[in-house]
């Protein structure tokens, strides 16, 4: 971290071109991909529900420290077992049209109305999975076994009172409560707006009760979210409009148009990042992108080759299922290389040796990653790189590879998607292994994917040997970190082409599922779960089924935006939040970032202590 001026001197300092920011508490930018539904009740593509989550409020918000709050519940009781939560809902909370007129009151019906509508089937609403998996009735009334929702574990008792009852105890319980599944509709509305709810044709097809109301709404021209007059929460609110102007090219002209005033914020791309920070009149301009997502990267291995002939899938099918050819792979990988290339000085940062991200939970002031079996991996950093390991395991792997009729070298096909660092980091690893473990072992083959969706044709596919992928949290526990290894015995059906189909693997795997049930079934002591899921996750590393890589690149931004006013969250809705959001007099240098991530993380710390 650098340490070179305290943040709130270093406000006042910054030298250089400045560009004539907007006057007022507004907030200007540009968008390029447009949405596709106002109807937050059928969505989980993060272009929609970003939007929404602004306009409508869920039970339970996460603050800027990642603390889960009170929203619409404004406190909650669970019963013994672990089964029944009752949510206590916030009185005086008004529904409101887009000229922020009261329509309504929220109230508890409201949640079970929406809980009805996204278990109607015909409704397709693709966030029916959640409660289907851990609301009691839920899936029976999906699967329409039953047309009675009284069935169902949804129920208000009254105007303020809120009940689910689960299928299973749930620790994480919570924090799902913070997404587009939860969220509530007022009834006698959607019944009137019928097929034209939530259409993306204007801002009068859905009601408001969140921070902003959807002002203004032309599509691919121009959207505006004001503040919400009647909010219950409107002191904590501090941008007062939101102004945002569809273009195409955002991404290309956005930097230009950031540097003459004409917006807030600009998206940076590695070039740029480069030019800028070599030009002292724009170097203050830009900081570290801050990692607001808790997408864990990791280069998986592909046991179930589809990949076409010419790239010998069943010899790689058969490499792939020897431990020491993986593990030769594994510490013969060196992440930091090819990190730096376009991570620069925060390379290292992004990196973490476990699949779970760092600082996704903590128990008693301590970081999952860092608890039990987990701890050891976590300290080595770069150290899971070490060259003479992986040639002693490549020696041991040669043998029983040409016992098994394995032909050396092994063509591993690694594909890349869009975008210049990708095809960087991918040409970095191939010289780099190929260097290390020699081209009469493996022969990587580098190629460039012209799918037109990278996870559809080519990782769930199966159109690679090695291929980086990632998954993200859909709630608060290492539980959800399991789910893109499962077999289908303890969650959805694996979705990465993973190690349960090639029956090579099947006595590797057996132990891990094992582990896994085993961690699930402790829900009332959280100290014992997570050293249980830690016992797991290092199983999955120590036998070299994945290499981990950590967070997405980091890169480069410029905006006015204070990044650590921002909601913080692994999962959910809060982080695409403006409310508490605070915008800057002028853009936050690289120097005062690192000042600011430096006395963010001392008061987390402070509070995991608390």
């Amino acid at each position: 971290m650098k340490k070179l001026l305290s943040l709130a001197l270093a406000l006042l300092m910054v030298i250089g071109l400045l560009p004539a920011m907007a006057e007022g508490n507004v907030y200007t930018s540009l968008y390029s991909s447009e949405i596709t539904t106002l109807n937050y009740l059928t969505t989980t593509v993060t272009n929609n529900f970003s939007l929404a989550c602004n306009l409508v409020d869920t039970l339970v918000e996460y603050d800027r420290y990642g603390q889960l709050q009170p929203s619409l519940a404004e406190s909650w009781e669970t019963s013994t077992d672990g089964l029944t939560w009752t949510f206590n809902i916030r009185q005086g909370v008004k529904w409101v049209d887009a000229q922020c007129n009261v329509i309504d009151e929220v109230t508890a019906n409201d949640f079970v109305e929406s809980a009805k509508y996204i278990l109607n089937k015909d409704n397709a609403s693709s966030g029916a999975s959640i409660l289907r998996s851990y609301i009691s009735g839920a899936k029976a009334f999906y699967d329409q076994e039953t047309d009675d929702f009284t069935t169902v574990g949804i129920k208000a008792y009254d105007d303020y009172t809120l009940e689910y009852t689960l299928t299973q105890p749930t620790p994480f319980f919570l924090s799902m409560l913070d997404y587009v599944s939860f969220m509530p509709v007022y009834g006698p509305f959607l019944a009137e707006k019928g097929a034209d709810f939530g259409l993306a044709t204007g801002n009068d097809t859905i009601l408001y009760c969140g921070a902003y109301v959807l002002s203004e709404f032309a599509p691919q021209e121009r959207r505006v979210l004001s503040k919400n007059t009647e909010y219950w929460d409107a002191e904590n609110v501090f941008i007062d409009k939101l102004s945002f102007t569809y273009n195409a090219e955002a991404s290309t002209i956005s930097p230009e148009m950031y540097l003459r005033g004409e917006v807030d914020s600009a998206s940076i791309s590695t070039t740029i990042a480069k030019e800028w920070l070599n030009d002292p009149e724009k170097a203050d301009l830009i900081r570290p992108s801050r990692p607001t997502s808790f997408y864990s990267y990791f280069y998986a291995f592909n046991y179930d080759p589809q990949f076409g002939e010419e790239y010998e899938p069943e010899n790689w099918k058969k490499a792939v299922v020897n431990e020491n050819f993986r593990k030769s792979l594994y510490y013969g990988f060196d992440r930091l290389y090819a990190r730096v290339i376009n991570d620069g000085d925060a390379a290292e940062e992004l990196m973490f040796n476990s699949i779970t991200p760092k600082n996704f939970v903590h128990l008693n002031g301590v970081d999952y990653s860092n608890m039990g079996a987990l701890a050891e991996i976590s300290a080595l950093g770069n150290g899971t790189y070490q060259p003479e390991k992986a040639i002693e395991y490549k020696e041991a792997a040669k043998k029983e590879l040409e016992e098994a009729g394995v032909k050396l070298p092994v063509v591993i096909l690694l594909p890349y998607g869009s975008g210049d660092a990708w095809a960087d980091e991918s040409q970095a690893i191939e010289s780099q292994l190929e260097g290390l473990l020699g081209t009469d072992y493996i022969d990587i083959v580098v190629e460039h994917s012209m799918a037109n969706s990278f996870v559809s044709d080519v990782r769930k596919a199966g159109n690679y040997a090695i291929c980086k992928t990632n998954w993200g949290p859909d709630y608060d526990d290492p539980q959800t970190f399991t789910e893109p290894f499962s077999d289908g015995s303890f969650a959805s059906a694996n979705k990465y082409q993973f190690a349960y189909k090639n029956e090579g693997m099947d006595e590797v795997m057996a132990p891990y599922y094992q582990l896994v049930i085993k961690a699930m079934e402790i829900y009332d002591d959280m100290e014992a779960r997570y050293l249980a899921f830690a016992e797991a996750e290092a199983y999955l590393i120590e036998h070299a089924i994945l290499i981990p890589f950590g967070f997405t690149t980091g890169g480069y931004t410029a905006s006015r935006i204070d990044p650590f006013t921002v909601p913080f969250t692994a999962c959910g809705m809060s982080k695409e939040r403006y409310k508490g959001v605070v915008l800057l007099d002028a853009p936050m240098s690289t120097d005062q970032y690192y000042d600011a991530l430096d006395q963010w993380e001392s008061e987390v710390a402070a509070l995991a202590q608390n």
